[in-house]
Order: C-alpha cells, then structure tokens, then sequence
C-alpha cells in the first residue's frame, strides 16, 4: 500500500520558487529542491513527477499580476524566459494569465 502524502503541494511548490529564482530553471538541480524542501526525492517526483511538474506547480501558486511580489515577479522572468519558448505548457499559462493576448 502507497504511504499517504503529509505535507501541503501547493505549500511545498511556493517553498520552492526560490531556488528556481536563485539557479534558474536548467541550474536548479533536483537535489537542492530536495534539500530546500525537507522531503525524499521519492516523495517530490510521486507528488509533482518531475521537475518540471515542480515549476509548474509554482506558476500555479502565483496571484493575479496585479499582487505579485517581487520574488514572484522574478520568478515569472525565469519561467517567461528559460522554460516558455521550448514548454507549451508553461507557454499557455502565459497566454492564460494575460487574458489570451
């Protein structure tokens, strides 16, 4: 039987933000989310799948851009310019959070 989940996604994605600020997307290696997060490598992956899962978890975090912090603001930048122009995934939050435009 698979252990239950004890902490919070949502929680634990916003946690993160700052080691994809401080490294970026390609230099933010799963070992540091691990040690920034407190929890087994097992357990990141089952919750979010990948790394990626991780970032986009962040983006999903994030408030309106009317309430962004400026370490959410960066974190925007790292995800716009790093992860945007080769993930439609991360693409489409954009074209979502700027109304289709």
């Amino acid at each position: 039987m698979a252990r239950q989940r004890n902490f919070d996604k949502a929680a634990i994605a916003k946690q993160l933000i700052p080691v994809f600020i401080t490294r970026g997307y390609e230099g933010a290696s799963v070992s540091e989310l691990v040690a920034a997060s407190g929890l087994l490598r097992g357990s990141l992956y089952a919750a979010y799948g990948s790394k990626l899962g991780i970032f986009v978890a962040g983006l999903q975090q994030l408030p309106t851009l009317d309430e962004l912090t400026e370490q959410e603001l960066d974190f925007l930048i790292v995800a716009l310019l790093e992860v945007a122009p080769n993930n439609p995934v991360v693409k489409n939050f954009f074209t979502g959070l700027l109304g289709g435009h």
